[in-house]
């Protein structure tokens, strides 16, 4: 049998053992051709004994790659004693499988395709778990009719040369990662992940001290099991804290060898056993102050000590890590000095604007009150022109002290610029009867005695606030009006504070004039409709939403109902506007039925005006029919007082309604004159407490107590009790405790536009303490 070279061997890649290999087993003829399709053969004693002392592999396989001959060093690295023991073996044998069948799928294409591949990269992992890497060279063996039989290869062993290239290409990863300022976790994962691609078996984790120096908490490990790293997150540094708390208390390196023997451990072995960790070694590693930062540390699965090469790994890696952490104080130093004032520490105004922004999306999102605090020392200057501005400086320091007392870390506090000082508040205490009591707390606090060596004096300081939504539509308008409120205070005599009081100037349109822009509004379609959600209280989940109507008008901006619905009332445009309301309402209803979200319940206001109307019921049908909305779907909200305005036509009316399949609420329940009678005479399916009972709820006692019978009342009747202007969580846990079944307010949610609402209802599985905390 011949060996047929299909391409020149040797050459510039430095093979020109196989082209020597190649001319010898074609001249001696050693191979020989035993069966054409099975196997091979191989003889010569001297070329065994001259190969087996080869450090590289030299091996032949058949067509079916199974090997016929070898040298010693293939059967050493796969666990076998001798070649021998390899003779009929495949990779899948000897090798784990995800490596034989790379190792089996090349060898075919090349006997397939009888074409060599040469100085080709291999990674294998043997059998111990080790990883490999070869530089390869697999040739065709053909017999004398040209039919490949078998191969031949020969592999270097170049894991030494591949690792100091990954090595090298991992630093410079890292290196580029830190100068580029990629945030700190990923350096350290991307560093961790190179050592562990430099070691077999081995695990890596890095440290860091905490502000306090007296803890270290998880930086990152990817490749420790969680619950572990959650476990170490937080150990205090000290003499006998596992190797990573003992290396930072000694200032040196830690080797343990086995976890479960080692006094080191002793305090926390019992924790750590069952994650199958045997051995740890620990590199601390420190700043340029010589303090230390944290570690790098390696562990195993194996009881054993480190290798020098992983020690010089993990030093390497320390120096890296201790790069990394020193760059990213760095920066962080260099953010915080931009954004905060030197002189107090407080925040400065640099990021306050955006910081302002978000916190009013936030509310708009989800209903939590947000309000502007300005704060303003009075007649600052006479400080610095008596004392000297070293004096000012300190009363500046003592000032910033004292507001922090107050918000108490619970708002965002900042120094806004010379004597000015604004604060950010949210949550119960941005509501104007909180808000009150948080300015006369933050004022007494300004105001005390100021005690700097033999100095004693007071500063006086003139506060003002402004609330969001109710004071502001954005969060300009909202610091600008805070801003006008502090200048009011200071107006009325200074050391005072005033929340902002919205007016409006005297429109310069008459009624007529409005009444016409009205007409012409409801035809262009100036009108529009915002939904407020309503939540059952027991499965957190909207159930219902009413309508309110707005106009966007041409000159005069947004206008709530408040500034409208008077004027149509009496001119008896509220019949048009209704019929436009309810068909809107209905045909938005619709639609977030046919876009697949939950069908919930609509509900429209009825004034007195269109319920004496007599084509109000023609309206409601016609509003259904158009949109294709099943009437059970639309609920209509009376007042008390319009249905006692004639309660026979009113019963006569609701009828009509019930028949048709609508549902009936009595809206601002509790503040007419007849209200039992009402809920005897009238087929109602739900009532709605009115919110003068709701507000009060926190701290008045009568109005407790009137919720409480109400909802009874309610239940008692079997109707569904809905409290209207929930703004707060301690009215929420009052009202579940009542067991009322459904809430709307701003504690929930604020009327929001047609898309917004749709977003919402498509998160209605969502529990309800999930959407509100």
């Amino acid at each position: 049998m011949v060996l047929k070279k299909s391409r020149e061997f040797g050459g510039a890649n430095g093979h020109n053992e196989f082209a020597f290999l190649a001319a010898e087993l074609d001249r001696l003829n050693l191979l020989e051709k035993l069966s054409d399709s099975v196997h091979l053969s191989l003889s010569g004693d001297w070329l065994h004994k001259l190969l087996n002392e080869v450090s590289d592999y030299f091996y032949v396989k058949d067509r079916k790659s199974r090997f016929v001959m070898a040298n010693r060093q293939v059967a050493l690295d796969v666990g076998l004693d001798d070649a021998s023991q390899l003779i009929g073996k495949t990779d899948l044998e000897l090798h784990p499988r995800e490596t034989a069948e790379k190792f089996m799928a090349i060898e075919q294409e090349i006997m397939s395709s009888n074409i060599p591949r040469i100085d080709f990269e291999e990674p294998s992992i043997l059998s111990n778990g080790k990883r490999k890497w070869f530089a390869s060279s697999k040739f065709p063996v053909s017999n004398s009719e040209g039919v490949v039989v078998g191969l031949v290869g020969m592999s270097r062993d170049i894991t030494e040369r591949k690792r100091a290239n990954q090595l090298q290409q991992g630093q410079n990863k890292v290196l580029q990662q830190i100068a580029t300022g990629k945030p700190l976790p990923q350096v350290l994962e991307t560093l961790v992940l190179m050592i562990e691609q430099q070691c077999d078996g081995i695990f890596g984790s890095v440290m860091l001290v905490d502000d306090s120096g007296m803890h270290l908490k998880s930086g990152v490990a990817p490749n420790l099991p969680v619950d572990y790293v959650a476990l170490t997150d937080g150990i205090e540094v000290s003499p006998k804290m596992g190797s990573c708390g003992t290396a930072v208390y000694r200032r040196e390196s830690v080797v343990v060898d086995d976890i479960l023997v080692d006094p080191l451990w002793e305090d926390v072995r019992e924790a750590v056993e069952p994650f199958g960790l045997r051995s740890c070694w620990s590199v601390p590693f420190f700043g340029r102050d010589k303090k230390v930062l944290g570690t790098f540390g390696l562990y195993s699965r194996t009881v054993r000590s480190p290798t020098d090469y992983e020690l010089k790994l993990a030093l390497e890696a320390a120096r890296l890590a201790a790069v990394a952490v020193e760059r990213d104080q760095d920066e962080r130093k260099i953010r915080y000095l931009a954004n905060h004032d030197v002189l107090t520490g407080l925040p400065n105004r640099q990021e306050f604007k955006s910081k302002l922004e978000e916190k009013v999306a936030e509310s708009r999102t989800s209903g939590n009150h947000v309000a502007v605090v300005f704060v303003d020392l009075d007649n600052f200057k006479f400080v610095n022109d008596s004392f000297g501005h070293a004096i000012g400086d300190q009363v500046l320091m003592i000032a910033a002290e004292r507001i922090m007392t107050v918000h108490d870390g619970a708002h965002q506090a900042i120094r806004f610029g010379g004597d000015e000082f604004v604060l950010i508040v949210e949550g119960e205490t941005a509501q104007k009867p909180a808000l009150r009591d948080f300015m006369a707390r933050l004022k007494d606090e300004i105001t005390k005695t100021i005690q700097i060596g033999d100095l004693s004096f007071h500063v006086t300081c003139s506060i003002g606030a402004a609330c969001f939504p109710e004071d502001a539509e954005n969060a300009a308008q909202l610091l600008r009006n805070a801003d006008k409120a502090m200048f009011e205070a200071k107006s009325s005599g200074r050391n005072g504070y005033q929340i902002y009081e919205q007016t409006r100037p005297e429109r310069s349109v008459n009624k007529l004039t409005l009444l016409e822009e009205m007409r012409s509004g409801i035809e262009n379609g100036d009108f529009f409709l915002e939904y407020q959600p309503q939540y059952n209280l027991v499965s957190g989940r909207i159930i219902g939403a009413e309508a309110l109507v707005r106009w966007q008008h041409p000159s005069l901006g947004r206008l709530m109902p408040g500034e409208f619905i008077g004027l149509a009332e009496e001119s008896g445009l509220i019949v048009p506007l209704g019929r436009w309301v309810m068909k809107e309402a209905c045909r938005q209803n619709k639609a977030w039925q046919d876009a697949g979200l939950t069908p919930i319940t609509i509900g429209v206001n009825v004034s007195a005006r269109q319920f004496s109307d007599v084509g109000l019921v023609a309206d409601v049908t016609a509003a259904l029919e158009e949109s294709g909305m099943r009437a059970t779907y639309l609920e209509l909200e009376l007042t008390e007082s319009l249905l006692i305005q004639n309660a026979e036509q009113a019963v006569e009316l609701m009828d009509d309604f019930r028949r048709i399949g609508l549902k009936l609420a009595i809206d601002d329940f509790g503040i007419g004159y007849s209200s039992l009678v009402a809920l005897k005479s009238f087929p109602l399916t739900r009532l709605k407490i009115d919110r003068s009972f709701i507000r009060d709820l926190d701290y008045d006692e009568n109005d407790r107590s009137i919720a409480r019978a109400i909802v009874s009342l309610g239940r008692e009747l079997g109707l569904c009790v809905v409290a209207e202007g929930v703004e707060t969580a301690k009215q929420q846990a009052f009202l579940a405790s009542c067991r009322c079944e459904v809430v709307q307010g701003f504690h929930f949610g604020r009327p929001m536009s047609a898309n917004k609402f749709g977003k919402l209802l498509g998160m209605t599985l969502t529990p309800l303490d999930a959407h509100f905390g």
